[in-house]
């Protein structure tokens, strides 16, 4: 069985694909984000569909046995359209990349057999993403975002407990109530709306928990007062909370003055210390419901890696699965599982890694060399390790993209952990990001250092480590503020390449750790190819690249760059593209005669 799935409305788009074809599942996954170069992208996933296909040796949707499609808001403007006509002729949401229009074109005129397509409820999606992807035959899951979800899981079984969000069904105990209960004002949203008072938009989550960090440094003043009770159940109400935040400071209206101060850092930490409370307090009532031994954790809040590390503490499971592609980036992956599984897929998937992208293979890195003057020479992972504890920071690309927002060594920018300078020089010259926001750590699976205090395999980088006193002296530049590092175990199953670089590095140095952070600078998406990692190089303070076994530098003759200029022809390139795709994936007479009468304001399709 074939199996397609999708997430084509709202912000974080993109595909993923299955086979059960071999004697296990085969999956390939990406977000649209990685491919158009627009963070948290929300244009049809056009380029993502064009990926997968061709990652299976398909050139049509028709060659898809299955195509499941996040059906997201429940309740839609059209009974066909997750879109409309009438939204697609304003054309462009305030906001993002967010083209109605374009959206609504492709959606329309899109070549799929639609008595192939199945529409997957967003939370099940979630759920389905944690659970089918753990090594677990019978779990819990707990899925907390927009919507708040709890599961249960058997073997290829995954049916809800508890579910609200979305003006989807609401279930309750296991049962679906006869009467929809529509909430949205809940952990999720008060997180967003203390980020929001901070100066951040919705995607600004992991800077506040960042901040939060510091609050230990600051007198503790709460500025929000918290509903005591707000608990009802399963459904955590923050209604009364927001009402109340009639006078709180907002970042916006402060002319001249930084984050890391008094009152930003005590709202950041009175968000995360309210999350905290009301998710540890949902991971109860999940253990309570289920009585399960065994933990899954989705949605977006489960990249707050702190509170799955108080989940983990707590005791209340044996063990937990936290997807790495926990926020709506898994969609897609979900909704390829829910689709499968419930189509009588029997082989189970245990997703014990994150590559799920394209192996280029070094296809097409001459052609990204060539115009630029670079020089490059083979080399080997100590020739590298050698580089980086001579202070360089060495952007790595190298085999499979990871799937979600964590760089896991394949698309990661490294440097020496024992650095702070290096630290500063990170953020300042190459991220071009806030001060106070951290690195991560990766460590060998088989040598954690005795000074993390952290769960032995963590090859997502999604549960927090905590730094003892040795670790503090020994690698400075990877502890935050509050002495906590979002840590990153590698196993040569895994990533052979990568464990051989940390390897390398620990027998130079003495310190088997490297600071990792994503490959991509501020406002700009993760890269994917080739192409991307060269333009982030030339852009950026970056001193070299490993790409596959070469490594990368700048010489005398290469081009002072005009980042803005490649940024544009980036952008020149990814509408080319989609033009062509255009052509390939959809009905190009239908198109142009849909977009006349939009133009013209004439409902309906010729």
């Amino acid at each position: 069985m074939l199996v397609l799935g999708l997430k084509c409305y709202s912000h974080d788009t993109g595909a993923a694909i299955l086979s059960d074809e071999g004697d296990k599942l085969s999956v390939c996954a990406i977000s649209e984000a990685r491919l158009n170069r627009r963070k948290h992208s929300f244009s049809y996933p056009l380029m993502s569909i064009d990926y997968c296909l061709r990652a299976f040796g398909l050139q049509s949707l028709t060659q898809v046995d299955l195509i499941c499609i996040d059906r997201h808001i429940e309740t839609w403007p059209e009974i066909a359209s997750q879109y409309g006509f009438d939204n697609a002729l304003r054309m462009h949401h305030p906001r993002y990349d967010h083209n109605y229009r374009w959206n609504y074109l492709i959606e329309q005129t899109i070549s799929l057999d639609r008595d192939k397509v199945l529409w997957v409820n967003h939370l099940d999606a979630h759920a389905a993403t944690a659970y089918f992807a753990s090594p677990f035959d019978e779990a819990a899951v707990l899925v907390a975002e927009g919507g708040t979800g709890i599961y249960k899981g058997s073997n290829t079984d995954l049916v809800p407990v508890d579910r609200i969000g979305y003006l989807g069904d609401t279930y309750q105990d296991g049962l679906k109530l006869m009467k929809r209960r529509d909430h949205f004002v809940n952990s999720s949203f008060l997180f967003d709306k203390f980020s929001a008072q901070l100066g951040y938009d919705i995607f600004g989550a992991g800077q506040t928990m960042a901040l939060a960090g510091y609050g230990h440094n600051f007198p503790r003043k709460d500025y929000v007062d918290i509903d005591p009770d707000r608990f009802d159940d399963f459904i955590i109400n923050h209604d009364k909370t927001v009402l109340g935040m009639t006078n709180v400071p907002n970042f916006e209206d402060t002319q001249g003055q930084e984050l890391l101060s008094e009152p930003w850092v005590n709202l950041a930490r009175q968000a995360q210390e309210t999350l905290e409370e009301d998710i540890l307090y949902l991971a109860l009532q999940t253990k309570v419901k289920t009585g399960s031994r065994y933990l899954c954790l989705a949605g977006g809040v489960a990249l707050n890696c702190i509170i799955n590390r108080k989940i983990y503490d707590s005791g209340y499971f044996e063990d937990l699965f936290i997807q790495p592609a926990a926020s709506d980036e898994g969609i897609p992956l979900g909704c390829a599982l829910w689709g499968y599984y419930s189509n009588g897929g029997s082989q189970r998937w245990h997703m014990d890694n994150a590559y799920l992208g394209v192996n280029y293979g070094g296809k097409g890195l001459e052609e990204a060399l060539a115009p630029w003057n670079l020089y490059s020479r083979n080399v080997s992972a100590k020739d590298v390790a050698l580089e980086l504890a001579n202070e360089k920071i060495i952007g790595r690309i190298s085999g499979k993209s990871e799937y979600g927002p964590r760089a896991l060594g394949n698309r990661s920018i490294l440097a020496d952990p024992r650095s702070l300078k290096l630290k500063n020089r990170l953020n300042r010259e190459i991220k071009h990001r806030e001060k106070f926001r951290p690195f991560a750590p990766t460590c060998l699976e088989s040598q954690l250092p005795s000074y993390f205090n952290a769960p032995k395999h963590c090859p997502f980088m999604n549960i927090a480590g905590f730094v003892l006193e040795q670790g503090l002296v020994e690698v400075p530049a990877v502890v935050h503020a509050d002495g906590s590092c979002r840590i990153q175990t590698v196993s040569p199953t895994h990533n052979n390449g990568y464990h051989s670089l940390i390897n390398e590095f620990g027998h130079i140095t003495g310190c088997p750790v490297l600071l990792n952070t994503s490959f991509n600078d501020q406002n700009e998406p993760i890269i994917e190819t080739y192409q991307d990692a060269v333009s982030c190089f030339l852009r950026t303070g970056l001193d070299a690249l490993y790409v596959e076994n070469k490594l990368v530098k700048k010489t005398k003759e290469t081009p002072i760059i005009n980042g803005k200029k490649l940024l544009d022809d980036t952008a020149k390139h990814t509408q080319r593209t989609y033009n062509d795709l255009i052509n390939t994936h959809c009905d190009p007479e239908k198109f142009v005669d849909l977009a006349n009468r939009l133009k013209k304001g004439i409902k309906g399709i010729g």
